[in-house]
């Protein structure tokens, strides 16, 4: 007869004809706060222009919505754009239609058409889009301070700005930071980041032939007086351009529907900016405290 703790040792042994499954748990995912709808953080930036072709195809011209998840496949990894679509829709290259549905909106459109053409032809699409997003703000704000930035400076700025966490975020905000170098608003070279503003500022006046572009500008030009650095449009691609011309501004113009509805986009934004300008200078400053006579 078998003794008790035989009984036990043989009911433990495994058996040789079962198949063990072992499992792994897995802790949830912690979720990391942000003040703005973020791109995913694993999504890379040369995806999110493949997800824009693919919403604007399945939309057709965005005359029918889509779900997200219709776009993912050939050349787009599944969940791409699901996790995409909140940010897509901040900086308006998506519009929310229902449940779960979207459309493409008519600058994405405009976008996706234009860079068939070319980068160059896009660029200022984006550009005029993200022209007012917060990154865009705070890009601008540090590098007025700091005329250079590495890429990680800028990064942590914008993590500040989001409140979120830099370390876990980092990707989702080096995104940003790319939309900001392709549409041109940034420059990245050698040094670090700059403004594209700033930097065409500095070559005009380390350029001895540039002459002084301020005085240039600031002085009223007569009808039909060539501004400097203005070169009239040649007979042949005369067809091709338009000119306009005042005391005040000159504007060289290529003979395009999309190029002129850009000019408008690029002024819009311009007088709003500088609106702003003046409402922030015309706010009266706190009186200051008056000591009363004895």
């Amino acid at each position: 007869m078998q003794s008790e703790k035989e009984i036990i040792a043989a009911t433990d042994a495994p058996d040789p004809n079962s198949t063990t499954v072992r499992t792994k748990s897995s802790s949830p995912r912690t979720k990391v706060f942000s003040r703005y709808p973020l791109p995913s953080d694993r999504t890379p930036f040369s995806t999110h222009f493949d997800i824009l072709a693919r919403f604007v195809t399945h939309s057709r011209n965005g005359n029918e919505p889509v779900a997200a998840e219709k776009v993912e496949g050939e050349g787009v990894p599944i969940q791409a754009a699901q996790m995409n679509v909140k940010f897509m829709t901040d900086i308006g290259l998506l519009k929310f239609d229902s449940k779960g549905l979207y459309l493409p909106s008519p600058e994405a459109i405009r976008f996706v058409n234009a860079k068939t053409v070319g980068d160059d032809r896009a660029r200022p699409i984006i550009r005029a889009l993200i022209q007012s997003a917060w990154f865009t703000e705070i890009a601008s704000s540090v590098l007025r301070m700091r005329p250079v930035v590495t890429d990680d400076a800028l990064i942590g700025e914008l993590a500040l700005a989001a409140e979120t966490n830099k370390e876990k975020k980092g990707p989702a905000l080096r995104v940003l930071v790319e939309y900001l170098v392709w549409s041109g608003i940034l420059v990245r070279d050698e040094r670090g980041l700059s403004l594209a503003e700033n930097r065409l500022s500095t070559e005009a006046t380390s350029d001895p032939k540039a002459g002084a572009p301020a005085a240039v500008a600031s002085a009223p030009k007569a009808q039909g007086e060539r501004l400097p650095g203005a070169t009239p449009p040649s007979v042949a691609e005369a067809g091709a351009w338009h000119i306009v011309q005042t005391e005040d501004f000159f504007l060289k113009v290529r003979s395009d529907s999309e190029v002129i509805a850009e000019v408008g986009e690029q002024l819009v934004l311009l007088a709003k900016k500088i609106e702003r300008l003046r409402t922030k200078a015309a706010a009266p400053a706190s009186a200051p405290a008056t000591i009363p006579s004895s």
